[in-house]
């Protein structure tokens, strides 16, 4: 795959992934659930930013051209940081009430403190990794930028993602009867593990300038 290929390839991906999932989650929990359609903007944006996000770091991965790996990293990268700042917003016991100790819904769960944790984790591998694709910081160090965007890190990156959907919502994946009011559509949590994993076990090309 060429330079051009990969660069029009990159995108497309990258658009089609955000509508895919945008449209999948509008699908799941307001049309077949009961979220309204005054949550979209956040609640089901928050959804679609978090899938498209980990896929978007996951692309970064495989990327051939130093560029274009750039780029989709920093695509990932910014749709990630929405990401936390809506769940920051949201992250109330009236919209995330799993999450929440049922007994006075005042405190989280250690599932859910589990789940914050591995999530800040993987935020501060790719606050580390756009830290170090600074021109002035790859100069310092001799280097093109071109190993230095999601390269090992990125591993590291999707597992965290991985842990923390995985923590998030997987009571709900083995139990298909729970997915019956979201018109047996799989929970986002999952999809977006399947997805994670998949980038994680793909290999990292040699990258090309």
């Amino acid at each position: 795959m060429n330079k051009e290929i990969e660069h029009a390839f990159a995108y497309k991906f990258i658009l089609t992934f955000f509508g895919i999932s945008f449209v999948y989650a509008n699908l799941r929990y307001v049309v077949f659930g009961l979220e309204p359609l005054a949550h979209i903007p956040l609640f089901i944006m928050n959804k679609a930013l978090s899938w498209s996000g980990l896929a978007t770091i996951g692309l970064s991965k495989v990327l051939c051209y130093s560029k274009e790996r750039k780029t989709a990293g920093l695509i990932g990268a910014s749709m990630i940081g929405m990401h936390t700042v809506i769940s920051l917003i949201i992250l109330r016991p009236e919209y995330l009430g799993k999450f929440y100790n049922q007994t006075d819904g005042m405190r989280m769960t250690g599932a859910g403190e589990t789940a914050i944790l591995f999530g800040v984790l993987g935020l501060m591998c790719i606050a580390c990794l756009l830290w170090n694709s600074i021109p002035r910081i790859n100069a310092a160090q001799n280097s093109d930028g071109a190993t230095n965007i999601f390269p090992k890190l990125s591993n590291v990156v999707l597992l965290c993602g991985a842990i923390h959907v995985t923590l998030m919502g997987w009571s709900d994946w083995f139990e298909p009867s729970n997915w019956a009011k979201f018109g047996y559509l799989p929970p986002i949590s999952m999809l977006s593990f399947l997805t994670a994993v998949t980038f994680l076990f793909m290999p990292t090309p040699k990258t090309t300038t």
